[in-house]
């Protein structure tokens, strides 16, 4: 039997030897079109070349030798199709714009078409210019240019814009860019083109940019005006006879019907910088690579860039285990070069089933409170006492109702941004609360945060800066809030939500006592202190009594565990070590944030802590503000409470009474003559006229009651002055004070 021969292969288009052989065929191609403008020889092939395309053969050559090289390196090279197709355009362009400059009338001679575009460029350049004329044809072939500039670099025609709008160095305009042909690797490429399709969803979803806030600015305009409307709208009033039964529990009408808002123009405008997205792909591609040296198969398959943080979210093969990359966090931060060496590793992502990296955004975008007042202002209903916290990792504004929370912790170390965050709380209230609808009472030990609110109508009294007045003053919160429950008892409603809207306006207002500092009345009045406020968060909530306290001292001896199970909203900034961590959050991570407002905040609705970048206030913001509101008191007299006043006093004046013989306050004659001459009495009222401090214009009062010249205090009713002259008082030295 003879042998079957055996068939040989055949070549094919698509084996790798048919590529080479194509490959070497143009790469003398591209050669010879390269060097026919130099060459003086005769010969055929130049000479019709140089006829038909002109000097443009130089660049001909460009797209030619780039195909041919990727053929030759079987596509591990030179495998860019933008770059090919922007390389051919730009030779037909160039073509037709050396025939332009031809003089018309030696169009037809061959020496001159081989000196310009040769035929070719003639002939695009005949029939464009009989259809537009020559002006616009040159704007096209510019047009074009730029274009072809375009797919060759890489540089978007957004980036060109801006470079040509405000010129700057940028090396994407670089020649060496413009002629660099080096390839990347494969694998690489199909990584950056997989990470430009991640930044391009992520920034879709939720990057939040200038062009977006700009876009969203008329709904934000068109909400706000609805619920003016809304607000607006007369509700109507129920019969309160129920709540008159006793006199010492009548509501107080509101005193501030026109109150006017401050206004977005006093806040700082927003400075924004634009985001490097090379860069996220080139640690996003070191993070793959990273984890795959210590034999972790994981990918990432979303970057969300925050304002100051940018997390990519990996997602990982069966069967690893969480705690290997839980553990890697040092080493990527060796292999990203991180700022402060800081790597938070969240695993898992809430609602995903992917870890999050998250490393400091190198160029970061700080959290505005102008930005944080908009987007609250279009959102007014939704909240009762609304807390401005700042942009969570995605870029979304967070914003929390104290009411629901209902009280909240705020700590983390010295430099951190806490006092700022407290101030940017503040000013959330007073951007959208009256205060008809808010009361403060605010205790501050280092009597300089808290200052600058002195004066303010919100205020039920002056900042406290006495550590040994405070047990009082949380004492009189908690029979406000006794007094309350049987206000809210008499009216037969639960909550002071509902009290409010029975009666048509804000007859009881919520009361938000701040403490900025509580290490230091921790440490004075500890015991006292600590019982008073459990019992207030335990029972605030449902008549408007709400805490928020701060400290810099994060350790179990201030934020004790009675503090801790009554106080469920937590806000930590950054801390030395994960033990603090744990004592404000019951969890690590507050010790790898990054400080300058880098906050983890968690309540009972959050089962992890969502990291958020906090609201920045600034000092001048805060002054704006204040100035603006107490213009609005310049013909009014700032209303404090009085009730509170005797309250704080109660202890110093038992003590002046024991040790004082009897003895009336020096200032005792004027402050009768002040009543006498006004016929009407109040201790801010003294406090003006005799310029003293409140705390003694509230003594005077008390003991002008006690000498009978003035009414006791009634709820907020004015007190009467019940002398027509001075003697019916001094007139006996041995009156009881």
């Amino acid at each position: 039997m003879s042998r079957k021969k055996k068939r040989k292969g055949s070549l094919n288009i698509q084996s790798s030897e048919t590529k080479i052989l194509l490959g070497m065929l143009l790469l003398i191609a591209g050669l010879i079109l390269l060097v026919t403008p130099f060459v003086n020889d005769n010969a055929v092939v130049f000479d019709q070349i140089r006829l038909f395309l002109g000097f443009s053969a130089l660049v001909f050559s460009l797209p030619t030798l780039f195909v041919a090289l990727n053929l030759i390196t079987r596509g591990k090279k030179f495998t860019s199709i933008k770059q090919i197709v922007g390389l051919t355009i730009s030779a037909f362009t160039i073509a037709t714009l050396l025939a332009i400059w031809m003089d018309p009338e030696k169009m037809q001679n061959n020496a001159e078409l081989s000196n310009s575009g040769g035929i070719l460029g003639r002939e695009i350049h005949l029939l464009l210019n009989g259809i537009v004329g020559q002006f616009i044809e040159i704007i096209i072939i510019l047009l074009i240019l730029i274009v072809a500039f375009s797919l060759i670099t890489g540089t978007t025609l957004e980036q060109i814009s801006d470079f040509v709008a405000e010129p700057k160095d940028d090396d994407k305009f670089s020649l060496k860019k413009f002629f660099k042909f080096e390839g990347k690797p494969k694998k690489e490429q199909d990584a950056e083109k997989r990470f430009e399709k991640i930044l391009k969803s992520s920034e879709d979803e939720s990057l939040d940019i200038p062009i977006q806030t700009e876009e969203k600015e008329p709904l934000i305009q068109e909400e706000t005006e609805q619920y003016t409307e809304e607000i607006s709208s007369p509700q109507p009033q129920k019969d309160d006879s129920s709540t008159k039964k006793d006199g010492d529990l009548q509501p107080s009408k509101p005193r501030y019907t026109n109150w006017i808002f401050p206004t977005l123009d006093l806040l700082k405008e927003p400075e924004k910088q634009s985001q490097n997205k090379d860069r996220y792909k080139k640690d996003a591609l070191v993070i793959e690579s990273t984890l795959k040296s210590f034999g972790i198969d994981g990918k990432v398959v979303q970057i969300a860039i925050g304002p100051t943080v940018v997390r990519y979210s990996l997602s990982i093969s069966v069967g690893t285990k969480v705690s290997r990359i839980r553990n890697l966090g040092n080493d990527l931060a060796l292999a990203l070069a991180s700022q402060n060496s800081s790597v938070r590793i969240e695993a898992p992502i809430p609602g995903t089933s992917y870890i999050g990296v998250e490393i400091p955004n190198p160029t970061p975008n700080y959290v505005y409170v102008k930005d944080m007042v908009k987007k609250l202002k279009s959102e007014e209903k939704l909240y009762e006492l609304p807390l401005l916290l700042g942009k969570d990792i995605t870029g979304r504004t967070v914003i929390k109702d104290l009411t629901k929370i209902p009280h909240l912790l705020v700590a983390g170390a010295t430099g951190t941004g806490k006092s700022v965050g407290v101030n940017s709380i503040i000013t959330g209230l007073l951007y959208t609360k009256t205060p008809d609808d808010v009361k403060f009472i605010m205790i501050d030990p280092k009597m300089v945060e808290l200052s600058l609110y002195n004066g303010l109508p919100h205020l039920l009294n002056p900042v406290i800066t006495d550590m040994e007045l405070v047990g009082n003053a949380l004492q009189w919160c908690i029979e406000e809030m006794n007094k309350r429950y049987r206000i809210l008892k008499q009216a037969h409603v639960k909550k002071v939500t509902e009290y409010n809207e029975s009666l048509g306006y804000s007859a009881m207002p919520y009361i938000v006592v701040i403490i900025d500092e509580m290490a230091d009345l921790m440490l004075t009045a500890g015991n006292d202190v600590e019982a008073k406020i459990q019992r207030l968060a335990q029972m605030g909530r449902a008549v408007g009594v709400h805490l928020i306290l701060a400290t810099q001292r994060p350790s179990a001896q201030v934020i004790t565990g009675l503090i801790k199970a009554n106080v469920p909203g937590r806000i930590a900034y950054s801390v030395a070590t994960a033990m603090e961590s744990r004592i404000i959050l019951d969890q690590v991570g507050a010790e790898t944030l990054l400080g300058n407002g880098d906050l983890l905040y968690k309540d009972n609705t959050t089962p992890k802590s969502i990291r958020i970048q906090g609201t920045l206030t600034d000092t001048k913001d805060t002054e704006s503000m204040l100035a603006h509101i107490k213009k609005q008191m310049e013909n009014k007299e700032v209303q404090y409470s009085d009730d509170l006043t005797s309250a704080i006093e109660k202890g110093i004046s038992a003590d002046d009474e024991d040790s004082s013989s009897g003895e009336r306050d020096p200032e005792f004659e004027k402050a009768l003559d002040v009543i006498l001459a006004a016929n009407k009495a109040s201790a801010s009222y003294l406090q003006r006229r005799l310029k003293i401090g409140y705390n003694k214009a509230a003594r005077l009062m008390e003991q002008l009651e006690r000498a009978g010249a003035i009414s006791p205090q009634d709820g907020s009713k004015p007190r009467d002055v019940l002398i027509s002259n001075a003697q019916q008082v001094l007139g006996d030295n041995t009156a009881d004070i």
